[in-house]
């Protein structure tokens, strides 16, 4: 009996045993993982929050904008570009000239005078007229076949164009449009100068008028001719026809767009704060003009062109008015962000109120001829050792 005692009470010990120890180690177990888990979570970096969303304001002066990027579809046959022949280009070895004359305007009397102060010789010289060379004077068609008898070459003008323009619509005009084409009807419509002065000119003549380009290039002198102008930093080939003849100045869309916007947060916070001073627009973060020249010295015409980023001046677009910067300075301003390599000169004509410029890269004939001022010729010989370089001389006759 009391072998049978001691034997339940060794059993109950050892029950009471186990289960004491199992929960001892589940106890040990659970604080332990717990522990280790705090820690984790001090030493552990947090999960980075989701980034907070950045909202860009965009106004119209950031929008895409560009000028002269697409060949222009071709307009009546109207032949935008052609190059002078290699043996007309003047080097040191030849002893060639060019004698560049601008707006002649009928004025022939004039242009023979002028010719002989600059001792025109065909045998070596090669005559450039830049445009307008024709209307207002009293001789249009003797301007007309002294250049053709001294195969000259010349540009494309606005009085040029006007007055084919002129030509080919009242050619065009049969039945009814024909009988009211009467001289009140085209004085009405502004074609009664160009039409009288289109009326003068033979047929030969008019096609060779025709057959003008609007740009010349003289190669391998980086030269340009052409009646109005050109707009700096694109391509002669992506040229508008129009502008080039008739261009006087650039505006810039994107930045008026710009002075405009800033002009109007300035009067808003000056309205919303009106106790206290107005402030003037804050400065924009473009590059002074002096700056970007520095910067950008020695760039490509296509590496400028590619740029994904543009200045607010970047993007210029031709008007005939006075309003805007003098294309003429802008292309000068240009010239010296491009390699040397580069860089072209352009003559033109066409802005007879500026009379003569000569700039670095740029040289104004038109002086007013047929307003009484002068005619001028520019004449470019061949630099020793050149390389393309050329030299040049101005000569002008007085036209009263």
């Amino acid at each position: 009996m009391a072998h049978q005692t001691h034997r339940r009470l060794f059993i109950a010990a050892a029950v009471f045993f186990l289960i004491t120890s199992s929960y001892l180690c589940a106890t040990r177990l659970y604080n332990a993982s717990f522990i280790r888990g705090a820690k984790d979570d001090k030493t552990k970096p947090s999960s980075p929050s989701p980034p907070k969303p950045v909202h860009v304001h965009l106004t119209d002066a950031d929008l895409s904008m560009t000028y002269g990027s697409f060949r222009r579809p071709s307009m009546d046959g109207l032949t935008l570009m052609a190059s002078l022949p290699s043996e007309l280009v003047p080097t040191f070895e030849n002893k060639r000239r060019l004698v560049i004359v601008g707006d002649i305007h009928g004025m022939d009397a004039v242009l023979e005078k002028l010719l002989k102060k600059v001792d025109f010789d065909a045998s070596r010289d090669h005559l450039i007229a830049t445009g307008d060379m024709i209307n207002k004077g009293p001789d249009s068609p003797g301007v007309v076949s002294r250049l053709m008898r001294l195969n000259a070459s010349a540009v494309r003008g606005n009085h040029e164009d006007r007055i084919l323009l002129s030509l080919a619509e009242a050619e065009a005009q049969t039945g009814v449009s024909k009988d009211l084409s009467s001289a009140d009807a085209e004085a009405h419509r502004g074609e009664s100068e160009f039409l009288a002065t289109g009326r003068k000119l033979s047929k030969e003549q008019v096609q060779w008028l025709a057959k003008l380009p609007v740009i010349l290039s003289v190669e391998p002198l980086r030269m340009f001719i052409a009646h109005a102008g050109l707009v700096p930093g694109v391509r002669p080939e992506l040229q508008d026809p129009w502008a080039v003849m008739n261009m006087r100045t650039l505006i810039y869309p994107r930045e008026d767009m710009r002075k405009n916007e800033l002009k109007k947060k300035s009067e808003t916070k000056t309205n919303s704060t009106s106790d206290e001073a107005p402030q003037s627009p804050p400065p924009t973060d473009l590059p002074s003009e002096s700056e970007k020249e520095e910067e950008e010295e020695g760039e490509t015409l296509e590496s400028i062109a590619q740029k994904d980023a543009y200045t607010d001046r970047e993007v210029a677009i031709p008007v005939e008015g006075r309003d805007g910067e003098k294309w003429a300075n802008a292309w000068n301003r240009f010239q010296k962000r491009l390699k040397k390599s580069h860089r072209y000169t352009v003559v033109y004509g066409h802005d007879a109120k500026r009379g003569f410029r000569q700039e670095r890269y740029t040289f104004g004939l038109d002086s007013n001829c047929v307003r009484g001022g002068a005619l001028t010729a520019l004449v470019v010989e061949g630099k020793e050792g050149g390389k393309g370089g050329f030299t040049h001389t101005v000569m002008q006759v007085n036209c009263k």
